[in-house]
């Protein structure tokens, strides 16, 4: 591995936070402006991971990775389906198609952009001298259980299952022919040389799609100790054949991660299963806020571990 830990101007054996958040969607200005708002010294030798859905404006991602690159010694990166879309036109302009060919080419870029910006989206180890951890993103998509069975879909009573009807992916993201192959099968193919490596300290991974089913719906404890709303507002929507694949969790496993970041559907998990923990930490639209659905007190990034107590 080549991204070991930075000793330009730190205190090697300072403190250091790993915060995560996901599904921060600037494209509204509350959430932007609270991110923004984030103290500019107190994170000076954090690191911050963002699980994706963050714009689908290149010039708007930019933005805010610099001003976390102000906040924070490391930021890691990975897109979600949002920032793939390139057929959205935004106010009067013309949408990305101008750009790029597919979602791949846009995807390129902003791999392109975080470099440029060094935002990582590679492994790499922070912490102390005597105490560090990895930081492993994980590129994802859904599986359809028309794809493959190691898709979240679960079956869902309703009079019409109108998923293909109403979910943007749809109609905004371009994919090349993948001549027998999906999306997501490309996406996690890109991670092999990740799973190849082996790890000198343990590993926080993350994703933007989800790993498991199970992750799909709050528990009895999480109900059960949580004010938050849980309902179902769209009974013809299944969210389940667009959520993510189990294939993630076994990449995951076969690193040995000990906690997993995920984002994606905006329901907030912290979770251990089988010996990992799973974690949701996503911002949301300020009207899921309003609503009851998110946590106000998501528009904050979640300490996920520290060189002082480890895990949280």
């Amino acid at each position: 591995m080549n991204q070991e830990i930075s000793q330009t101007q730190h205190d090697l054996n300072a403190p250091v936070r790993v915060w995560g958040i996901s599904d921060v969607h600037i494209d509204y200005e509350e959430n932007l402006t609270a991110l923004l708002n984030l103290d500019l010294h107190a994170y000076q030798n954090d690191a911050l991971i963002i699980a994706g859905d963050a714009t689908d404006d290149m010039e708007r991602l930019a933005v805010l990775l610099k001003a976390m690159k102000q906040r924070y010694r490391w930021v890691g990166f990975i897109p979600g389906n949002h920032e793939l879309w390139i057929a959205r036109k935004r106010n009067k302009d013309a949408n990305d198609q101008a750009k790029f060919a597919t979602s791949v080419d846009k995807f390129n870029a902003i791999r392109d952009l975080c470099q440029q910006l060094a935002v990582f989206t590679a492994p790499q180890k922070v912490g102390s001298q005597d105490n560090s951890i990895w930081l492993v993103p994980l590129f994802s998509w859904y599986h359809s259980p028309e794809e493959n069975p190691a898709s979240l879909y679960a079956s869902k009573k309703c009079e019409k299952d109108r998923t293909q009807e109403m979910w943007s992916d749809f109609f905004l993201t371009q994919w090349p022919d993948w001549k027998g192959g999906n999306t997501a099968d490309y996406f996690l193919n890109l991670n092999k040389p990740v799973l190849s490596e082996s790890y000198d300290a343990p590993v926080i991974s993350f994703s933007h799609f989800l790993p498991l089913q199970e992750l799909l719906m709050a528990s009895k404890e999480e109900r059960k100790h949580s004010d938050l709303v849980y309902k179902d507002i769209t009974p013809e929507f299944n969210f389940s054949r667009v959520a993510g694949t189990q294939i993630i969790d076994q990449q995951l496993r076969s690193i040995n991660s000990t906690l997993h970041l995920y984002g994606h559907q905006h329901r907030n998990r912290h979770r251990k299963i089988d010996g990992v923990t799973y974690v949701s930490h996503c911002m949301g639209y300020p009207k899921e806020r309003q609503r009851g659905l998110v946590a106000n007190e998501c528009t904050h990034p979640k300490l996920l571990w520290d060189t002082q107590q480890g895990f949280y």
